[in-house]
């Protein structure tokens, strides 16, 4: 299996991980929000930027309808970069809430990357897998 396919999977199963943990919308207390993913395939475009429609990995909307409350797009140590946080992080943050899931240890470069693009977040989070424990999400 060629490596980059092997890292889609990867990531892929990470976002998912990530919102099933953090964001299992619809749920008995938020019945109205629904969490929708665009990994592996794009399911909800949260806008356009530069003629470009927008896919974050993850997308919280609120019901009836398709209220936007908040993205959150998935990292891994290999797309912690500028052009990462130029062409997916800012786009993002101008359309609405961005919550950043970077890899543990990473959070500075992170907040790097944000200054540097002037990027607004609503936060950032750390992630890893652990043997016994799996994943681990961590607030920054």
């Amino acid at each position: 299996m060629p490596v980059k396919e092997l890292r889609d999977q990867r990531h892929a199963g990470t976002v998912a991980d990530i919102a099933q943990a953090r964001c299992p919308y619809p749920s008995e207390e938020h019945p109205e929000l629904e969490t929708l993913l665009n990994i592996p395939e794009p399911t909800i475009s949260v806008g356009e930027w530069e003629g470009e429609p927008l896919y974050p990995d993850i997308v919280v909307v609120r019901r009836p309808g398709q209220w936007l409350q908040f993205v959150a797009q998935v990292e891994t140590a290999d797309t912690m970069t500028d052009e990462q946080a130029e062409k997916k992080w800012l786009p993002y943050s101008k359309m609405g809430e961005l919550l950043l899931y970077v890899p543990a240890g990473q959070v500075q470069h992170a907040k790097k990357l944000c200054r540097k693009h002037g990027i607004s977040y609503k936060g950032i989070r750390t992630w890893r897998y652990r043997p016994v424990w799996g994943l681990t999400i961590a607030e920054a």
